[in-house]
């Protein structure tokens, strides 16, 4: 890494970010908990960013990202490109099993800042509790309903990797993960790691030597 890529002066944890802690209990040097054991985590990566597409290519960037998560093992919720304190950046939330345990998901949400020579990224991990699948289970049956009883039609529509045709493996969203249903299931992890993405966007900062960086440009 050049002396004169960032290492975030200004930031914690060795970031160029800062957000408000309040509400949150250090736990490492680049994270944090609140009182629901849903965590936040600073990174700072000095290397070109592998991403794989342009952010002005939101529908490249989508369907690209989603056939490498779900080769990955996982599965893409949602992507979408945002701006953040200024900046623009990729907000995104990702699933698969919790590697703590047999059952249950993990949904980990987060911003990535590129640059041209580095990047920066939050996250929120938030886990499944002892009893798992009550949104899914809670929905599936209406789902089932409008499909007139069709159980194979109603499988194949339930649960696909989005924003792209053909991909498989991993864990492919399912329907009961559409935001729409989060305010009826508001202790979801899904709907907490969307809830604290939020809360993090309000307050997220970046440091200056950042910013002036040169914006990420993809070459293909």
């Amino acid at each position: 890494m050049n002396s004169d890529t960032p290492r975030g002066p200004a930031g914690l944890a060795g970031t160029p970010l800062t957000f408000d802690t309040a509400g949150h209990r250090q736990v490492q040097e680049n994270a944090w908990v609140d009182a629901t054991g849903d965590a936040v985590i600073l990174d700072f990566f000095g290397l070109v960013p592998d991403l794989p597409a342009s952010l002005e290519d939101l529908d490249d960037l989508r369907a690209r990202t989603s056939a490498h998560v779900a080769g990955s093992g996982m599965g893409l919720v949602e992507l979408d490109t945002v701006t953040l304190d200024g900046m623009p950046a990729i907000r995104q939330v990702v699933k698969g099993r919790d590697p703590r345990r047999e059952t249950g998901m993990a949904y980990i949400g987060s911003y990535t800042i590129p640059r041209d020579r580095c990047s920066t990224v939050v996250r929120v991990q938030c886990f499944e509790g002892p009893v798992t699948g009550i949104r899914e289970a809670s929905l599936f049956p209406a789902f089932l309903d409008r499909h007139q009883g069709d159980v194979q039609g109603a499988m194949a529509a339930w649960a696909r990797h989005p924003y792209t045709e053909g991909v498989t493996g991993g864990t492919p969203r399912n329907q009961a993960e559409d935001p729409v249903w989060d305010d009826r299931f508001p202790d979801h992890p899904l709907s907490r790691a969307r809830r604290l993405l939020g809360v993090l966007a309000q307050s997220l900062r970046v440091d200056p030597a950042f910013r002036a960086l040169p914006p990420f440009r993809h070459t293909p």
